[in-house]
């Protein structure tokens, strides 16, 4: 599992949020539930009568990422579409635009 994702559904978890990011980013039901039983078995998560919620090493995991990912403040709690993300080019590159996509 990718630590984006897990960072993701942890927040998710923690303020009893939606999984509809994560099906948009392509992740069908079944992953998802395996992506909960693994952060489980991590003990991230627990399992409680019907209930997920997080434990107290799944807030510290929250915080490590947080720190890891240079997320500060209004960061931690907004989350970027990751498929919207661009790789980065090299700093030599000349970026020459569509011809038709300029506006004058």
């Amino acid at each position: 599992m990718q630590e984006e994702v897990k960072l993701i559904l942890l927040k998710l978890v923690k303020s009893n949020g939606n999984l509809q990011p994560l099906i948009e980013m392509g992740y069908e039901y079944a992953q998802v539930i395996n992506f909960i039983n693994f952060l489980t078995e991590e003990e991230l998560l627990k399992k409680e009568k019907n209930k997920i919620s997080i434990t107290d090493k799944g807030l510290k995991e929250i915080q490590r990422l947080n720190k890891k990912y240079n997320r500060l403040n209004s960061a931690q709690w907004i989350e970027p579409k990751i498929e919207s993300r661009i790789t980065p080019i090299d700093k030599d590159f000349v970026y020459l635009p569509n011809r038709n996509e300029l506006s004058f």
